[in-house]
């Protein structure tokens, strides 16, 4: 098979596009003073791929002056279960990249499991002539295990010690920011100075470059492709490079064995065989996005949602950043037909326009309230926050009275309610 769809890309040769954010990636952490940044997208856009594609020894020797003055380190972090773990293995890494270290002060490694941020620092202060570059993959796994806010000041301090150089580059869905309030770290915190203003969006490929990954390793597969198959091809997985792999093998083993592909059977049948990856993005998504992209795959007006402009805008922009949506002709699709099929078929054709509110009383917003207040102490507000996909530090008010009333209101606001009281119920049982 010529297409490899599933596994991160190993060989720079099979890594086809992405030449804007590998430009933007250089010219970060090649700069005259090191910076850390952010990437973004969503599961499967090729996070991993990108990160090993711009630590290969043959990529840093095109884009770097100096490659032999950096290190890239990769670390997956769904691998790393405590602080004391991640440093544990961090070090083995850089021993593995940088070697032994010789010293000329008494340090003696703490034991395994007990792992800590000095263990780091005594061994990189021996490399002071190395810029030290970390890939920490799958950032968002900071969630799930027992890692908190003191784990992100630790790692804003280790890269501001002057005896070494040192930039972190973290991959996840996440941003920074939600995954920082998530673990209890402030939005005024310094953590967030050493990244990069702009995240880099693993997005969309460009036209030219997805028609390369569906031509070339076709050919390379003894296999041509007319135009209207690169285009049905494009048209049906959009422009997102593991889809387009996806798509594009099927046209490959069909032209194979002799037969015609068809798009429509195709279009039904990767529909089903993709579901459990835009599920995956789905249970992600906040209500405000789902909202949008039902209403985009529906082929309504984004007018039908009762959302202001400003916020509408930044749910449109963040989209797009992941590559779900693009524009055309000042109107917004979804990127590729098989994704849009799925939409509907989930939705069930569900019609997402905003319904007639219903009146609710002051009695009810108060019950709702007072059970915020009553049972739930200020962390766990941010937590309820983030599960549903709100941002806590943006409510306005201080204190847990007045997130408590701003939360009430948000979702009166929306004329979802139940979302926040189904919420309510799933965390503290049937006291509202």
């Amino acid at each position: 098979m010529s297409y490899i769809v599933g596994h991160p890309i190993k060989h720079p040769a099979d890594f086809y596009g992405r030449h804007e954010q590998i430009t933007r990636f250089f010219e970060i952490i090649g700069g005259r003073q090191t910076q850390s940044v952010s990437v973004l997208g969503v599961r499967r856009a090729g996070k991993t791929s990108f990160l090993q594609y711009v630590a290969h020894p043959t990529t840093m020797a095109h884009y770097l002056p100096n490659p032999d003055a950096y290190t890239m380190v990769y670390l997956d972090m769904s691998s790393c279960k405590t602080s004391a773990d991640f440093y544990h293995r961090l070090l083995q890494r850089l021993r593995l990249s940088l070697g032994k270290a010789r010293t000329d002060f008494l340090w003696k490694e703490s034991p395994r499991g007990q792992t800590k941020l000095y263990d780091i620092e005594a061994y990189l202060c021996q490399f002071p002539d190395t810029r030290i570059v970390l890939l920490l993959d799958e950032f968002d796994h900071l969630r799930t295990e027992a890692f908190d806010q003191d784990f992100l000041t630790e790692l804003r301090a280790m890269t501001g010690v002057l005896e070494y150089d040192l930039a972190c580059v973290t991959a996840s869905y996440w941003d920074l920011y939600t995954l920082g309030a998530r673990l209890g770290l402030p939005p005024t915190s310094p953590f967030y100075n050493i990244f990069y203003p702009t995240p880099i969006y693993m997005s969309s490929l460009e036209l030219t470059e997805a028609t390369a990954l569906i031509d070339t390793p076709a050919a390379k597969g003894g296999v041509r492709f007319s135009e209207d198959e690169v285009r049905d091809i494009q048209e049906l997985a959009g422009s997102l490079p593991f889809f387009v792999q996806a798509t594009a093998a099927k046209w490959f083993r069909h032209k194979r064995t002799g037969a015609s592909p068809d798009s429509e059977t195709a279009r039904r049948q990767l529909a089903a065989d993709l579901a459990p990856y835009f599920d995956q993005w789905w249970h992600n998504f906040t209500s405000s996005e789902r909202n949008a992209l039902l209403t985009v795959a529906g082929e309504r007006p984004l007018t039908d949602l009762d959302y202001p402009p400003l916020e509408l805008d930044s749910i449109m922009r963040r989209l797009n950043g992941y590559g779900l949506v693009f524009q055309a002709d000042e109107r917004w699709m979804i990127n590729g037909r098989i994704f849009q099929t799925w939409l509907r078929q989930y939705a069930q054709l569900q019609d997402v326009r905003p319904v007639v509110p219903q009146p609710v009383s002051g009695a009810e917003l108060a019950r709702i309230r007072h059970a915020l207040v009553d049972s739930f102490d200020l962390d766990e507000l941010r937590t309820l926050c983030f599960d549903l996909g709100m941002d806590f530090e943006s409510l306005p008010g201080q204190g847990k009275p007045a997130k408590a009333r701003e939360m009430v209101n948000y979702w009166r606001n929306r004329h979802d309610l139940t979302r926040l009281t189904e919420a309510i119920r799933y965390e503290r049982g049937d006291i509202i």
